[in-house]
Parts: C-alpha cells; sequence; structure tokens
C-alpha cells in the first residue's frame, strides 16, 4: 500500500513542478514589485449585475517593462504638438487624441481610450509605449494606479480627463489664458511643449515668455522647435497672440514636416533632433528580440 502511494507521489510531481514553473514565469514577466509603487485591487465585475468589465486584466502592480518604459519617458524629450477630445464611436465615453513626436522627430498618434493605443510600432506589438506613459504621466498627470493599467474602466476614464490639467493645446484652452499686459507670470509649473517642470536649477536665459500679451513661460529650446513645426505666423503657444520676439529668431524657419520611410511624418529638424534614437536605456537582447534591432 505504502509503495503504490509512494509511485502515485512521483508520477504527480513533475506535472505539478511543471505548473509552478508556469506560474513563477508568468509572475517575472509580468510583474515587478518594485517598492516605488503600491500594489492596487482589481476593481471585479460582477456577474449578471451590469457593472462594465475591464477589457484586458488588472495590472495589481507595474511591470518591469512599465518601469523600463517610465525611465525613458523622464529621461528623453518627447513634445506635445496638439490634443483633441471627443466621444466614441459608440457614445459610451469621452477620449482623446495627442500628436506626440517622439525622441527621433516621428509624430505618433496617441489614443487615451478603454484602451489606450499609439500608432508607433511599439504599441502595434501589443505593448504599453512609452508615448502612452507620456501622456498618461506627464500630459494627463493621472494617478499612478492608473497610469500602468492597458484598459480602463468608464469611471477611470472620466476621473482621469477630470482632473488633467490644462495645456495649451486643449480644445477651449485659450478662453482660459488671462491677458497680463505683457508682465511676466511666476517661473513654476510645467513647460507647455515639453509638459517637463519647470526646475529652480534652469537659468533664466534657457526660459522665454510671451511679452505681448499673455505672460506664460516656456522653454526656449522647446519654443524654439515647436514653432519651426508650426505652419504660418508663429504664435503664442498659450494665447496664440503673434509671438513678440527678435524678427532674426524668427527668420528661415520651415514649416512642416516631412514623411519618411518609416511612413510617419517627421519633424525631428524642425524640432532640432537627431533622428537617431537613443539606445542607452534600452536591454539589448530584448529590444533584439522585440523589434530585430529598432527602437522607438
Amino acid at each position: 500500500m505504502g509503495s503504490s502511494q509512494h509511485k502515485r507521489a512521483q508520477l504527480a510531481s513533475p506535472h505539478d513542478n511543471q505548473k509552478s514553473k508556469k506560474r513563477k514565469a508568468a509572475n517575472i514577466d509580468d510583474e515587478y514589485d518594485s517598492p516605488d509603487f503600491q500594489e492596487t485591487k482589481p476593481k471585479r465585475a460582477r456577474k449578471n449585475n451590469g457593472e462594465e468589465k475591464r477589457l484586458k486584466r488588472h495590472r495589481v502592480r507595474p511591470p518591469r517593462t512599465y518601469i523600463e518604459r517610465l525611465h525613458r519617458v523622464r529621461t528623453q524629450r518627447m513634445f506635445l504638438l496638439d490634443r483633441n477630445r471627443s466621444t466614441s464611436e459608440d457614445e459610451t465615453h469621452e477620449e482623446e487624441v495627442f500628436d506626440i513626436a517622439g525622441t527621433t522627430g516621428n509624430v505618433y498618434n496617441v489614443t487615451i481610450s478603454k484602451v489606450p493605443d499609439c500608432s508607433c510600432p511599439d504599441s502595434s506589438k501589443g505593448n504599453q509605449c512609452k508615448h502612452i506613459i507620456y501622456v498618461l504621466v506627464n500630459v494627463l498627470k493621472a494617478r499612478e494606479d492608473l497610469a500602468y493599467q492597458l484598459a480602463f474602466l468608464t469611471t477611470e476614464l472620466e476621473e482621469i480627463f477630470s482632473n488633467a490639467p490644462v495645456t495649451p493645446q486643449s480644445d477651449g484652452a485659450t478662453a482660459t489664458v488671462t491677458e497680463t499686459g505683457g508682465h511676466r507670470k511666476p517661473i513654476e509649473g510645467d513647460c507647455p511643449i515639453c509638459v517637463m517642470e519647470f526646475e529652480e536649477s534652469e537659468k533664466s536665459d534657457t526660459i522665454i515668455w510671451c511679452k505681448a500679451a499673455c505672460g506664460n513661460n516656456v522653454h526656449k529650446r522647446c519654443f524654439d522647435r515647436w514653432a519651426q513645426s508650426k505652419p504660418g505666423e508663429v504664435k503664442c503657444v498659450y494665447c496664440r497672440t503673434p509671438w513678440k520676439g527678435d524678427e532674426k529668431d524668427l527668420k528661415g524657419i520651415s514649416k512642416r514636416g516631412k514623411v519618411n520611410s518609416e511612413g510617419y511624418v517627421n519633424v525631428a529638424g524642425q524640432l532640432g533632433l537627431s533622428g537617431h534614437r537613443d539606445t542607452s536605456t534600452y536591454h539589448e537582447p530584448w529590444a533584439r528580440r522585440e523589434f530585430g534591432g529598432g527602437y522607438y
């Protein structure tokens, strides 16, 4: 009797070990336990009560892939060119589309909806790309535990949009601008173009302001590059008043990007970008496997 029980245990153990290994592998790939992030409990949908179901699995904590891309968002400069809020095709929720110039100058369309999406190659592979994270973290200032989710409930989208700060590219933003008669406003908050916070260590000559009307501040480098990507007369990014500045700085500007070999409108030349990807923060074996040598 004892011998037969021992044989059954031996037969069962390889299968159990295999299950255990699969569970461990899934945990390693999908979740990354970082002390900087708090675990969140999923809002589970109850059956037969009409409660909304999340379209992708809830993430309890940020995965390693999110941590890596978040680091790129914080160390690589991208540009918010435009944004437009609208109602979804099924008229059930609001969504917003953002035009983002990536680090290579390619212009990508990021859609924040129930399932965020981006037109970049990384997102097309099913990944939460750095452009989506850039919009959620820097532009919309989404709550930390929402920023690494792959899908949102309608209530979460409403929260994100209602708490998001207004940028000059927002619909109706010009109506909120107060003219100061050319007096400079305090240097605080975010640059409206790169959506990065002004730092105390920055020299005054690296930050310019609207002398014609609203008095708002902007990084000089960001404004110069942003102005070159816009057609027509150079205007304040906030109040749309014709920019008051040195004429020599406004001459010889190329007004539109060109479609490159990848099929994307590219404004690298206008934004002063090299057009080459900074791969210093990429994990080489993973990147080669994912992109075949290309990085986004």
